[in-house]
């Protein structure tokens, strides 16, 4: 007997085809469409904040708890109206400090390094992994719009291959659904 799941076999399909075009929209534009994103991106996000900010007056005026709700909109609104009018150096600081962020883990799995107990090929792993996480981190200091542009590229190639994998397992609950209605026909 075949489940709604594999009748539907064509919505991964379509699913697929979906994330291949947005995959290879993403690996083919130019470099401005980042800065196009991050400002489509901060209108949402000030839309966003809006929102939070009305439900927010509403529950205050229900003498409900508003105090993090408004708290939050705020916060959206003003990292709405950054992304929306400063793309270029929002991609800057979101990967200046992805880059700080990654520097620190690195210096973490240096501290483990130091006070860990075990063999020398665990503490070779470490050191290695350490300063290879260090120096990738302070790479992202050195021309962030540049890393910005390779990340979205990498997220383009990922979501086609996704895409495939999408397409390719419909394919497969589509045999699995003719295999599984096809009856044997008896011999009278």
């Amino acid at each position: 007997m075949a489940t709604n799941y594999f009748k539907n076999w064509w919505f991964l399909t379509l699913n697929g085809i979906i994330f291949i075009i947005f995959g290879a929209l993403v690996l083919f534009s130019p470099p401005g469409l980042i800065k196009t994103m991050v400002t489509y991106l901060g209108i949402a996000i000030l839309l966003l904040g809006i929102v939070l900010l009305i439900i927010g007056i509403n529950n205050f005026r229900r003498e409900k708890q508003a105090n993090v709700i408004l708290l939050e909109s705020v916060a959206a609104m003003t990292i709405g109206l950054i992304l929306t009018f400063f793309p270029e150096g929002s991609v800057n600081l979101i990967v200046i400090l992805t880059g700080v962020w990654i520097v620190i883990i690195g210096i973490i799995q240096l501290v483990v390094l130091v006070n860990v107990q075990g063999s020398s090929m665990l503490k070779t792993g470490l050191l290695i992994n350490g300063l290879l996480t260090i120096a990738l981190g302070v790479s992202l200091f050195f021309n962030p719009f540049s890393w910005a542009i390779f990340l979205v590229k990498v997220v383009g190639a990922l979501a086609v291959v996704f895409g495939l994998s999408l397409i390719w397992f419909s394919f497969l609950l589509r045999s699995r659904l003719s295999a599984n209605t096809i009856e044997p026909k008896t011999i009278k």
